[in-house]
């Protein structure tokens, strides 16, 4: 061969050169509509098309009409260049391509892009429809299936077609109809093999699949990995179309669901909890689970040595420390993370706060619990949610999906707590949505191949916070339990080096908060409401006023006429605390709430001496010039002082703090370059 080709170092017999072959392979290209011969991007054409009426005379009226109809006030777009045809109406297309389609939709904006082709323009060599028919399916197969407009204008062409040559046009259609239900029966039998794959499960009709772990779990990337095992080889975008399918099939109800275990899977225990509360150790292939543990229980009431050790006494100390000495509380607490499936968090009716100050441990012990239960192959937390926003996370769709209990999502737990509010406020939606979930109600998320589907959320919700939320919605509010932990760790707990990280390495160290957290869920699997009542009282709750007075200080603000965080500064906050009780009638609300969600709204307290008086805990911006010169307008305007805030001279009977708005423009004018102040002259959002 290389003879023939060369002869004496040159090209032998007609075979053209390389740049002659490769000019005229570009202008193809071009012809054929590529943008970049270079980089073979297509150039999109846009087209409408009409009949040419003067050779479109002889056929029949109502046929003129049709694809007149179905043209009409309609821009196609192509990748290819299409010329004028006669279609298989023997009508005259006309195909008139627009240069500048922005520019042609503002002058007409009547007009709509259609991505398809109409089947009213495609023409036809001789009278072979079922050959015609044929090819234009097999090239069509998609959008027949997804587009039911295009399906049924084939299908009318069709009826069209036969009626004009004398044909039953009852068997056109039926072939239509039976290739493109053939191709959806190939997507059932597609689904029933992955449907029967020992590896599947069908949860709430959702597919799952066992892992490594011997778990079931519905990663994506795990469940697609045998969805792909029967799809046949196709582009990316016709296996996207494939998995969607096949997840839609197995909605069908001849699918059926199944029921997983309650319990943990480590690497040598299968771990349940019965309904009766007895804790099952069985071999890790028994048992139908989707939460995995990093440890083995341990019965520490059998097990001394692990009774008796370092670690238990460390782990004790730091979640006495941690939840301000409600110790049964919190264990009883982290019990709820086994039991998903069972209703008892629906019967206590309680989310959680874990309230601390900096350095107190509340990420040390999130920490713990994601060393216990997180698979360590994966980069995902099952304790975490991975949007610290609460307003957000509890209420947008896909975020809902992602922590769904079938993808292992354990806790919604907010290590790093923020809300889009200005007050640091949980908003009515989402108390709307964090009461659904503690009673055990399903939650719309959507996903990539799942659009609005319920979704079954973990029902415990850990909120830790250097500062108190807003609860608005007073359902939310009364359902709260707080812990509060006033030390930082290492002033109340012994950890070997005061090392963290060795600490929550320590193998023995996770064992013990594992089985701690088993042992306090197989006491509350058979615990009545009553009993959870009594646990988890409002005198067991580090604030119980906090609901009342998340859900009333706002209220309070308004009837007050505070506008914003500015019309505060100069207030002494023991004055303003004993005028928000008369007002809500809240004798026993506490002081030192009050003051933590003063502070949340980005104020602070100060000793000041004003007036040859000192005045504690005055309410400030920590702009000192700011604070003094608003202290002295409201003296001099209205004689009011930090322990005095009423005019009385000048006020009605029903007295409000109206005044403390005073002079709020200028001062706003004054200070708007200052990106820190100006949050003060923010609007409270009393609509929230």
């Amino acid at each position: 061969m290389q003879e023939f080709i060369f002869e004496n170092q040159s090209l032998n017999g007609n075979v053209k050169p390389m740049k002659k072959i490769s000019k005229k392979l570009d202008e193809i290209l071009e012809d054929a509509g590529f943008l970049d011969v270079n980089s073979k991007t297509f150039n999109m054409h846009y087209y409408t098309f009409s009949i040419d009426k003067k050779s479109s005379k002889n056929v029949k009226s109502y046929i003129n009409e049709f694809t007149k109809t179905s043209l009409l006030n309609q821009v196609f777009v192509s990748k290819t260049k299409i010329d004028d045809r006669i279609n298989l109406f023997g009508q005259t297309i006309v195909a008139i391509e627009i240069d500048d389609i922005d520019e042609f939709l503002k002058k007409h904006p009547n007009y709509t892009l259609a991505n398809l082709i109409p089947v009213t323009i495609e023409s036809i060599n001789g009278d072979k429809i079922d050959e015609w028919l044929d090819n234009f399916i097999e090239n069509n197969k998609i959008n027949l299936v997804k587009n039911i407009y295009f399906y049924n204008e084939l299908a009318m062409v069709l009826q069209i077609w036969a009626v004009e040559h004398d044909m039953d046009a009852n068997n056109l259609v039926k072939q239509l109809y039976n290739a493109v239900k053939y191709n959806t029966l190939r997507k059932q039998i597609i689904a029933e093999k992955v449907y029967n794959d020992p590896q599947t499960i069908l949860v709430g009709n959702q597919l799952m699949v066992l892992n490594e772990n011997h778990i079931y779990t519905a990663e994506p990337t795990v469940v697609n990995n045998v969805i792909d095992k029967y799809l046949p080889r196709a582009k990316f975008d016709n296996i996207m179309n494939a998995r969607k399918n096949v997840h839609a099939q197995l909605l069908n109800s001849r699918f059926k669901n199944e029921v997983l275990d309650d319990g943990f899977k480590s690497q040598n225990q299968s771990i349940m909890i019965k309904p009766n509360g007895n804790i099952q150790i069985s071999s890790p292939l028994v048992g139908k689970m989707e939460n995995h543990v990093n440890v083995d229980y341990i019965d520490m009431e059998k097990n001394s040595e692990l009774k008796n050790s370092e670690e238990y006494k460390q782990v004790i100390q730091f979640l006495t420390h941690i939840s301000g000495g409600k110790l049964e509380q919190i264990l009883y607490m982290l019990g709820f993370i086994p039991l998903q499936n069972t209703g008892i968090v629906a019967k206590a009716r309680s989310f959680f706060i874990l309230l601390g100050v900096p350095g107190a441990g509340k990420t040390v012990l999130a920490s713990l619990l994601e060393k216990v239960f997180n698979n360590p192959e994966s980069n995902s937390s099952c304790i975490l949610v991975s949007e610290p926003n609460v307003n957000k996370a509890l209420t947008d769709p896909n975020l809902i999906d992602a922590n769904d209990v079938k993808k292992g999502q354990l806790t919604l737990w907010f290590d790093d707590y923020q809300t889009n509010s200005q007050s640091n406020a949980i908003s009515y939606k989402t108390g709307t949505t964090i009461n659904g979930i503690t009673s055990g109600k399903r939650v719309s998320g959507a996903a990539k191949f799942k659009q609005y589907h319920d979704v079954k959320l973990p029902s415990l919700i850990v909120i830790a916070t250097n500062v108190l939320p807003q609860v608005r919605q007073l359902g939310t509010a009364d359902r709260v339990f707080v812990f509060n932990c006033n030390n930082k760790l290492y002033d109340d707990v012994e950890i070997p080096d005061e090392d963290i990280a060795t600490w929550l390495n320590n193998q023995k160290v996770q064992e013990v908060i594992f089985s701690l957290i088993i042992k306090y869920a197989s006491k509350l699997v058979t615990m009545s409401k009553r009993d959870l009542d009594l646990i988890f009282s409002e005198e067991n709750s580090a604030q119980n006023s906090l609901s009342n007075i998340n859900s009333s200080l706002l209220e309070f603000l308004e009837a007050q006429h505070i506008t914003c965080p500015f019309d505060l500064i100069g207030m002494g906050t023991s004055t303003l605390f004993e005028a928000y009780k008369d007002h809500t009638h809240m004798v026993a609300a506490s002081y030192r709430t009050f003051k933590d969600q003063i502070k949340s709204l980005g104020l602070d307290f100060q000793r000041k001496h004003f007036k040859g008086n000192y005045y504690s805990n005055v309410i400030v911006s920590g702009n000192k010039v700011l604070d003094n010169r608003k202290m002295k307008d409201m003296f001099t305007r209205y004689d009011v002082l930090p322990d005095k805030l009423f005019n009385y001279k000048t006020s009605s009977d029903m007295y409000t703090l109206q005044h403390w708005h005073e002079n709020f423009a200028i001062y706003r004018e004054e200070q708007s370059k200052n990106k820190q102040v100006s949050k003060l002259f923010v609007p409270f959002n009393f609509n929230e």
